[in-house]
């Protein structure tokens, strides 16, 4: 036999069988059981032979294979053909590691086998499953004593009627008998009647009518008994008498067997039972996961919804951004209060580097609370059905700089994810706040930058002025 690789049997699509040994069992712990044995190819092999040792318990994944033994002439008889899906080698397995039939494969097979002590390291390893294991091999012992105990009651009937027929043969060959010594008689007498008559007509020593038709009769009945005789059945007394012996002992044996097949029965009914406790809960499992997937079918279709929305807004936005930046391009002069324009002058490269810096450490970046700064600040749910408004002045946490442009950041208020906006990054200070994130990060990492927002600020128009003046 040549061992085989798991990984390529896989691929192949070969798998242990869910019934049998691995009835009932979860998918992990049938995988774990498959890791403790191996795979084997046979083609036509001796696997075990009666009477030998044999430690494994042997499952047919794919093929068949032939259990026989040997009969009080040493000559083996099949007695059992299996298949896929189907064990051997149990008794051995769980009693004395001596096989009790010899196994042999048919054709091309895959096989998967277990060492009794590797059973028993994984019992002690995986003790959850060890009842079911056990719960297992009884039940295959249990169906390979049902088919045996059919083939007992077959035999027992075919020995009954065997034995039947060999009665009214040894009746028949009473009667047989019996006719034959009566027509002996008739011989002897017809002979002595024959000979009287010779001797009254021996000086002629000539045949007549009567003398031939006698001798005709004698001849015939000679002849009659030799055929009777020849057709008598001297074994059949010896065969009723071995037949009766053998009749006996199965009887005996049969007592033991249906005393053993209640006891069977009975654990059999528990193993239902639970079967069908078993079954109840897979339906209800069934049900849940049903409504389970309905539920997640419902979640998808408003995800989509929601995903629909979200870029019917990004184009909006984009639109909107697309929008500001030719106004920007327009010079157009704007009679503004010089509060308005109240803004520390921070260099331009400084800013970029705090955004590179947010897309490295995003969690040290965000979240992060902020003010609205110029004009309130509308939150709204995903359905757009629900807003909250926030004034300048009030909080609210920033998340990450907006996917389609940097100027805008996703802002929620507080803890909750339910209302979200787009917010410019004028109309909150949150540069400001992060730039005291960054520095700090940068001094952790032994780089001293400056922060342009703590220095003194002033205002652009006031300086505008004083250049004026």
């Amino acid at each position: 036999m040549k061992t085989l690789f798991e990984d390529d049997l896989k691929d192949a699509g070969y798998d242990l069988p869910t019934s049998g040994l691995c009835y009932n069992l979860d998918p992990e712990d049938a995988k774990a059981l498959i890791a403790e044995g191996e795979w084997l190819l046979a083609e036509d092999e001796l696997v075990a032979k009666e009477g030998e040792e044999q430690q494994f318990l042997y499952l047919i994944v794919s093929g068949s294979v032939e259990l026989s033994k040997r009969d009080e002439k040493g000559k083996q008889q099949l007695i059992a053909h299996l298949g896929t899906g189907e064990t051997f080698g149990e008794v051995a397995f769980l009693r004395g590691h001596i096989a009790s039939a010899t196994s042999e494969t048919r054709g091309l097979c895959i096989l998967w086998r277990m060492n009794h002590d590797q059973l028993l390291e994984f019992i002690g390893s995986h003790g959850t499953i060890a009842g079911q294991l056990c719960l297992n091999l009884a039940g295959l012992l249990a169906d390979r004593l049902l088919k045996e105990n059919t083939v007992v009651s077959s035999v027992k009937m075919d020995l009954e009627d065997a034995i039947a027929s060999l009665r009214a043969v040894s009746e028949e060959d009473n009667l047989k008998t019996n006719a034959l010594k009566e027509l002996q008689s008739k011989v002897d007498s017809l002979n002595h009647a024959t000979r009287a008559r010779k001797e009254r007509l021996s000086k002629g020593a000539k045949f007549n009518s009567i003398s031939m038709i006698s001798m005709a009769v004698a001849t015939l009945a000679v002849v009659g008994m030799i055929g009777l005789y020849n057709s008598f059945d001297h074994d059949a007394p010896g065969k009723v008498v071995a037949l009766n012996d053998e009749l006996e002992g199965m009887k005996k044996n049969e007592a033991f067997y249906l005393e053993l097949k209640k006891r069977i029965e009975g654990e059999n009914e528990e193993l239902v039972l639970e079967n069908s406790n078993i079954k109840t809960l897979t339906n209800s499992l069934s049900a849940e996961l049903a409504s389970t997937r309905e539920q997640l079918s419902y979640r998808d279709y408003e995800f989509d919804s929601l995903k629909a929305k979200l870029m019917e807004t990004e184009e909006e936005l984009a639109a909107l951004i697309s929008l500001e930046q030719e106004a920007q391009k327009d010079e157009v002069l704007v009679e503004v209060r010089p509060s308005d324009l109240y803004v520390p002058l921070i260099p331009q490269e400084f800013l970029d580097q705090i955004k590179d810096w947010t897309q490295n450490y995003s969690t040290l970046a965000f979240p992060c609370d902020v003010k609205v700064v110029n004009e309130a600040v509308v939150l709204s749910d995903l359905e757009l059905t629900a807003n909250v408004e926030v004034e300048v002045g009030g909080a609210i946490v920033v998340t990450r700089f907006h996917p389609v442009s940097e100027e805008y950041v996703v802002a929620k208020q507080g803890d909750s994810d339910t209302f979200m906006a787009s917010v410019h990054i004028n109309n909150t200070n949150v540069m400001e706040v992060l730039a005291e994130k960054f520095v700090a990060h940068m001094r952790n990492m032994g780089r001293d930058v400056p922060n342009p927002y703590m220095s003194n600020r002033f205002s652009q128009v006031d300086q505008n002025f004083s250049d004026k003046d």
